[in-house]
């Protein structure tokens, strides 16, 4: 399910970017932004399990991966989609389930919506060192080794050799493939993700990352919530 919120299933939309917005009923509006939000989410997901799972079947790439993200966030970040909304909400014309609907579409698109032009660009270098980072790991040669003999096993295959195998060498060499993804994605942009990520949250006046994801998803920031699991 890849709809941000299910509106009017039998209201009328039109397939393609979004137009004459303002001239659209709440039900109209509700279900072309779902129409579209899910063709930009769904090409964005292929290309994530496509990249994810190394397919070989199908034009799966990082570049790909990247592009279509960018698209979905673009989408979502559209401040005409947010001026319509507010319009219809204050319209009087939504019912009360509409109403609810365009409340959470008033939500998501200011969550996306960023008026640091520095915050973009980052956004964006956050976007392609992922992109790096998840084609680098989805590469990495994964395994234990005993005496000399590697045998290349996931992450899940290690875990499970970890709990269950009755040799302590074997558990231990399982441990130490586990814990080779540690280094490795230090190596491979990590570091410099987290980096940028902390850039981008400070260009829009939050303290870190962290900050800024629990504030769009929680609506108050990390020191009230650390307050909350104390």
């Amino acid at each position: 399910h890849h709809r941000i919120v299910v509106g009017d299933a039998n209201a009328s939309s039109t397939p393609g970017t979004l137009t004459r917005m303002s001239s659209l009923t709440p039900s109209e509006f509700i279900a072309q932004v779902n129409t579209e939000y899910e063709r930009v989410h769904r090409d964005f997901e292929e290309q994530f399990w496509g990249t994810k799972m190394a397919l070989k079947e199908g034009d799966f790439s990082v570049e790909k991966l990247g592009s279509t993200k960018a698209a979905m966030e673009a989408f979502l970040a559209d401040e005409a989609k947010l001026k319509t909304t507010r319009e219809l909400l204050a319209s009087g014309t939504a019912t009360d389930d509409e109403k609810t609907t365009l409340a959470i579409f008033e939500r998501t698109f200011g969550c996306y919506i960023m008026e640091s032009a520095e915050a973009k660009t980052l956004r964006e270098k956050c976007t392609a060192i992922e992109g790096k980072l998840e084609d680098a790991r989805n590469k990495m040669k994964l395994g234990k080794s005993v005496s000399g003999t590697f045998e290349e096993l996931s992450s899940v295959g290690l875990r499970t050799r970890m709990r269950v195998d009755a040799s302590e060498v074997e558990r231990k060499a399982c441990w130490e493939g586990l814990r080779s993804i540690g280094p490795f994605v230090l190596q491979n942009g990590f570091i410099e993700l987290v980096r940028t990520r902390n850039a981008m949250a400070r260009a829009l006046g939050y303290v870190d990352f962290y900050e800024y994801k629990v504030t769009q998803a929680e609506g108050f920031g990390k020191e009230a919530l650390f307050k909350i699991l104390d």
